[in-house]
């Protein structure tokens, strides 16, 4: 495993990620763990969304050879570090895939820096079946009042996974 934990989302997960926003009226989008846009790509099509013009999410990426990728598909790339962005409270919405060792960090990060708005993050199912530590006890309440959360078992196992593990994962939705 790599040390920056690269485990690009399937279509199918990233479709269910994009289909569990209730408010769908995507201002300004972020994708704070772009890798090379998987996630961000799978954004609704302007017809799933009533004609409306669809916001590419804008992102951060904190490995830089995956920067070009990502411009390359008219990705805007704002950041590298999601653990030191400053600019949330400009987005409507947050979609994200985090490293799965790092992830209640980053569910947290992304909490505190958006000022009004949904958060939809793939992380370890673990995190939330074993809250151990103050944060992932954080996470979990967060979650009662603020939002749900769905387990998948094999979503990194499917056949398109560009890398496959078997470890399940908590959709969890944040509002």
């Amino acid at each position: 495993m790599d040390s920056l934990q690269f485990y690009p989302t399937p279509k199918n997960l990233a479709r269910r990620a994009w289909g569990k926003f209730k408010n769908r009226d995507f201002v300004r989008v972020l994708e704070p763990h772009a890798g090379n846009g998987d996630l961000a790509l799978a954004h609704p099509d302007n017809d799933d969304w009533r004609g409306r013009r669809v916001v590419l999410p804008d992102c951060c990426e904190i490995d830089i050879t995956r920067h070009a990728t990502l411009r390359e598909n008219n990705l805007n790339v704002v950041g590298m570090d999601f653990l030191q962005f400053q600019s949330g409270a400009i987005y409507s919405h947050c979609i994200m895939n985090p490293p799965f060792n790092e992830g209640v960090k980053h569910v947290l990060k992304a909490w505190n820096i958006l000022w009004d708005g949904e958060i939809v993050a793939i992380i370890n199912a673990e995190t939330i079946r074993n809250p151990f530590s103050a944060e992932r006890k954080l996470l979990v309440n967060l979650i009662e009042q603020h939002g749900e959360v769905e387990f998948i078992e094999g979503a990194f196992s499917v056949e398109d996974a560009e890398r496959r593990t078997a470890v399940d994962v908590a959709l969890v939705r944040l509002c």
